[in-house]
């Protein structure tokens, strides 16, 4: 993991998570993504939606253009940047602030907050990701809705191989390297960098906590969110062991 002093969600998200990432970030992903969450939440135009842990606004600019009142925010001041550039861009009425997922400004102002990709789970203890999740509560209006999208714990359990090797167009070999704590229910990912000038260089990684979704269902209640279904996919399959992804949505009481 990298030092204690700096967070490694503060670290890892550069151009090497782009680029590690680059086939999961693209144009037919999001629009995939983006289907399922309005058909999901039921959102109209109109309606003003946060998409926490935005990054570069993949899921906060299409859905501007499909007539939501989308807002972004991230911890990453550059991919912020980087959202307001593309939104800009492109055309875009969409809004980006830079900000920590436990501090959201606004109260009830929200239908609905989202939180894609597996970003929930970066901070450093339960009580962290509790208070982001009542930062959300306070955010939403009565009746909105969260939606929660991660990789699913039980699939990573039965299915995770500890390495894995990459090739990217630019010839470069990135290797893969992945253990699940089961003690902490943290799964560790880093990344090895083998350029192809034959140069080799630590990449970082990531390294969160995934919920069973026992215990995500009771982290949701303990912020006063009430639990509504979990889906096993953007297909909108239902939510079972074997799913790749996790994905939850719960509501705030109106």
């Amino acid at each position: 993991m990298t030092g204690a002093s700096i967070p490694w969600y503060v670290e890892f998200f550069g151009d090497d998570y782009l680029r590690v990432y680059a086939d999961r970030l693209t144009d037919e992903h999001t629009e995939a993504e983006v289907a399922f969450v309005e058909r999901a939440l039921g959102l109209k135009p109109g309606d003003a939606v946060l998409d926490l842990c935005c990054g570069q606004g993949r899921h906060a600019i299409l859905l501007a253009k499909h007539g939501v009142h989308a807002t972004g925010q991230d911890l990453s001041e550059r991919y912020i940047a980087d959202a307001r550039r593309l939104a800009a861009g492109q055309g875009v009425d969409a809004a980006f602030v830079v900000g920590d997922m436990r501090r959201i400004d606004g109260v009830e102002r929200y239908d609905a907050v989202i939180n894609m990709f597996t970003a929930f789970g970066y901070l450093e203890a339960d009580a962290d990701n509790a208070q982001a999740l009542r930062a959300a509560r306070r955010a939403l209006k009565p009746g909105g809705r969260i939606l929660i999208d991660s990789l699913n714990r039980e699939w990573v359990l039965a299915n995770q191989t500890p390495e894995e090797r990459h090739e990217r167009e630019d010839g470069a070999v990135v290797i893969e390297r992945r253990a699940f704590d089961q003690a902490a229910g943290r799964n560790h990912v880093t990344f090895e960098v083998l350029e192809a000038d034959g140069a080799r260089r630590q990449a970082g990684g990531h390294h969160i906590r995934l919920y069973s979704l026992e215990e995500m269902r009771a982290l949701l209640e303990e912020a006063g969110l009430a639990y509504e279904r979990a889906y096993g996919g953007y297909d909108a399959a239902p939510y079972a062991p074997p799913s790749r992804r996790m994905i939850v949505v719960a509501r705030k009481p109106a």
